[in-house]
Parts: C-alpha cells; structure tokens; sequence
C-alpha cells in the first residue's frame, strides 16, 4: 500500500500577520523527522532568540577551535626550546676526573666516551662508566655527574683486593669482592686477601669476572664470596669448592667450615662462628674442623 503525502502547518505565533509554516509528515523516515525535531526544539521560542542560540554555539566551537589552536602552538613553541637548548646551549667544555690513587686523570680521560663538545643532557653516562670500569681493572667504581652549565665530573673509586685464586702455572689471580680481575700472574698474594681453593679457574680478562672450569663450582664461589661481603665476615682466611656439594671455608687458618651445599650459608656460617667462639674461649689456637652439612647439628674434629 502507498502511503499518502500528508501537509500540515502550523500559525506562527511570532508573526502578526496569519503566517503559516508548513510541514510534510509523509517521509516520517527521512528529512521530515529531522525538521520535526527541530520545531519541537524551538517550539515557544522567537527567530531572535534561535538565532542567539545558534551563534552561541558557533562562538563556543570558534573559541574551542582557537584554544586548541593556540595551545598546539605553545606546546610547538616549548618542544622547539627545548631542542634548540639542547643542541645549541650545554656542550660540554671542562671534563674533570678524580678520586684514584692508581691511575691518572689523562690515562682515564682516554676509556671516556664522553668528548668535550658533547651536550650535556645527550650523553650516555653508564656506557661512559661502563667503558672505564673495563679498561682499567683496578677501578671499582665510576660516578658521572652534570654540573651547569657545562662541566662533567667524573669520580673513580679504586677496586682492592680481596680474593686470590691460583692459575695453572702456580701465579695468583687477583681479584675484587666480585670476582672481578683485577691482576693475573702475580707472584705473591696480598696479606689480607682471602685464597680460593680447589676451583680451577678458565679463563681469568682483566676487568671482567674469573669464571671456573666447572659452571655450578662458579655458582657457589660466587655464592660464598657475597655472603662473606654481606656479613661482613672477619677472619676468613679461604673459601673452598670441590663441587656444588662440597664447599667450605676456613677462619683463622685453622678450623674448616664444611658446608656441604650452598643452601642455608647464613645459618650455617654463623652456627660455625659461634662454635669457634667458645672453643677460642678454652684454646684460641685449637685446630680443627667443624660439620655443618647437618641442619641443626654440628660436629668438631679437632686435628
């Protein structure tokens, strides 16, 4: 069935004369629906007053189209500054270096990656450090600070020695609290430096940590060496590992901590200690070697 064409119209209450407007309601689907809204909409309302409404809504979406303008080009403005000083303005004139007893400023100046003439926010300090670290062994560690508007202070602390591990030609490796090399082939062990035993190192680079033959007997030196440092154990003469099952250490020269594994090395250690303590209480030069393998239980031979 067709559907008829209705017309209708409805009086202008805004006019004085009989002014009609007229609407056809036969597409409900298309554009008659879209101008009925709008009556309904302005129904009761002056042409005056829908031409106010009308350009209020135009002046608000200019303003909003000219904030976002203007901030675009603020946010254009401050990023341009920011690249502008950082190319232009910060380049580095002065590069002071310090703190080392061992080497000289020219001689670490030379492992810097840091040039002068580089800008001061642009540069990569931990490959700087990194690059330092490794081409001069006995540097422990590297300290790179800004200071404006164009200075860069570099500050080196040196690397001790701490451990000492024995190569195949009988010389000594020696080596900082993390293993690292710090001199291969000396002749003599320092005083103070804890003797590794039993591990056969593989390969031993100056700069980088020795690594041994056997990778789980690596795992437990390593093990032992940084519960040594973060206990801050006194009186460690040597560490031993035979394997990842037997490791030990000895205090004083004289009495041997057997360890077993590496599970539990602070119970075990401190257990160990103290059994030292009141054994030096009745004979500080008893000689001897206490069993901590079993949990709990501990068993001294004295030799």
């Amino acid at each position: 069935m067709k559907r008829k064409r209705i017309k209708t119209s409805v009086k202008n209450s805004d006019s004085k004369n009989d002014e009609y407007i007229s609407f056809d309601l036969g597409n409900r689907g298309g554009y008659s629906d879209y101008f009925a809204g709008q009556f309904n909409e302005n129904a009761g309302i002056t042409r005056t007053e829908i031409r106010e409404k009308q350009n209020k809504k135009r002046r608000m979406k200019n303003g909003m189209r000219n904030t976002l303008i203007t901030l675009g080009v603020i946010a254009f403005v401050a990023v341009l500054s920011v690249v502008f000083s950082l190319t232009i303005f910060f380049n580095i004139t002065t590069i002071k270096i310090s703190g080392s007893r061992i080497y000289e400023p020219e001689e670490i100046a030379k492992a810097c990656t840091i040039k002068t003439g580089d800008n001061l926010f642009m540069i990569d300090k931990e490959r700087c450090a990194e690059s330092i670290e490794s081409s001069y062994p006995y540097i422990n560690s590297v300290s790179i600070k800004r200071k404006l508007p164009a200075t860069l202070e570099i500050t080196v602390t040196d690397a001790k020695v701490f451990f000492a591990a024995v190569d195949s030609d009988k010389k000594y490796i020696l080596l900082d609290n993390k293993l690292k090399v710090l001199e291969k082939g000396a002749a003599k062990k320092p005083k103070d430096a804890i003797l590794i035993k039993d591990a056969k190192p593989k390969t031993a680079n100056e700069g980088f940590t020795l690594e041994f033959e056997d990778k789980s007997v690596s795992q437990c030196v390593a093990k032992l060496a940084d519960e040594i440092n973060t206990m801050q154990i006194s009186g460690i003469t040597a560490i031993g590992c035979k394997s990842k099952n037997s490791n030990y250490i000895v205090y004083d020269g004289r009495i041997t901590f057997e360890l077993g594994s590496c599970d539990g090395l602070e119970k075990k250690i401190n257990r160990g200690l103290a059994i030292c303590e009141e054994l030096d209480s009745h004979n500080n030069s008893i000689k001897g070697k206490i069993n901590l393998t079993v949990d709990k239980q501990s068993y001294f031979t004295e030799e």
